[in-house]
């Protein structure tokens, strides 16, 4: 049932809900965790670029929120809403608004693009760096925007895991280094799986919504319980790769990540817990996913204060 607003306090509550501002917390991890990156390898600590190139990041990031909860109205009717999960549920209320998220998505976007433009003219990038932060900011338009529409096209989880995993720590890495070299490239490869464990973890409470909603994901195909073993495997996997990494030496003396190796027992540990859950406790279901969520931020958060050790050591 849809309600009008009592007061312009009420709407500007309804239009900070809708924002779901604390998923900019990942984003603000990785940004960092791939601009510490870059200083661990040297490169110049320089507020102003860090700042600004947040920023570009930040619009586009936030952008995400509207598009998603105008793009999956219609699907969002069915489900219940979580902190982390079905929608913020501002749009079922007040469709009134829907206008509104579509329009402020665009603007979003379009700062995003506009500053990056500024920052590669600012300070001489290569155009790679406006079409890296292009591209970024249209992967999370098309997740659900047509014509893509990726979560309803079987990529979703590819889109998020290069999202989480390549673009957002990629951003910070960028413009803090000037270029995307093969180094990160290598870190991305278990980061990217980490952003695999993460949409799986936010697709977990909504899986009977995602169907009736036309979503095709790895859940709507199977079932939660496949989707935990996907996770664990997941898990494992950026485990094992940054364990590899840690015994060969593959990233040189640059960056000691035998300590990012024992801090990612955390999701793994979070992920091994979610096999033996009860999926058809919807109670259980939404406490695994909130275990999913803390493991993967204590993995991010303690990652990023690791590394920024490394450098003022």
């Amino acid at each position: 049932m849809e309600c009008s607003f009592g007061s312009k306090k009420e709407k500007a509550g309804a239009i900070v809900r809708l924002a779901r501002l604390h998923f900019l917390i990942p984003g603000i991890l990785l940004y960092m965790l791939g601009a510490f990156l870059a200083l661990s390898r040297g490169a110049a600590f320089e507020l102003i670029k860090i700042a600004l190139g947040y920023c570009i990041f930040f619009f586009a990031h936030l952008s995400v929120s509207f598009s998603n909860d105008y793009f999956d109205m219609e699907g969002d009717r069915y489900a219940t809403q979580t902190s982390l999960s079905g929608g913020s549920g501002v749009l079922i209320k007040h469709r009134e608004l829907g206008s509104f998220a579509l329009k402020f998505s665009i603007f979003l976007i379009a700062a995003s693009i506009a500053l990056a433009l500024t920052f590669t003219i600012l300070f001489d990038y290569p155009i790679s760096f406006l079409i890296f932060s292009i591209a970024g900011a249209l992967l999370g338009w098309f997740y659900t925007a047509p014509p893509l529409k990726l979560a309803y096209r079987r990529l979703g989880e590819l889109s998020t895991s290069l999202a989480a995993g390549f673009i957002m720590p990629g951003m910070g890495y960028f413009v803090v280094f000037g270029s995307i070299d093969i180094w990160f490239i290598l870190l991305s490869i278990p980061l990217c799986l980490y952003g695999l464990y993460f949409i799986l973890t936010v697709e977990l409470p909504d899986a009977e919504v995602d169907k009736l909603g036309g979503k095709i994901n790895l859940l709507v195909l199977f079932n939660r319980k496949i989707g935990a073993a996907v996770s664990l495997i997941a898990t494992l996997g950026g485990t094992c790769i940054f364990t590899f990494y840690a015994i060969l030496g593959t990233l040189g003396n640059q960056l000691d990540v035998r300590g990012i190796a024992a801090l990612s027992l955390i999701p793994l540990g979070g992920a091994f817990y979610g096999l033996m859950r009860n999926y058809s406790n919807i109670k259980e279901t939404l406490n695994q996913v909130k275990l999913n969520f803390a493991s993967m931020m204590s993995f991010l958060l303690l990652s990023d204060l690791y590394i920024l050790l490394q450098i003022a050591g």
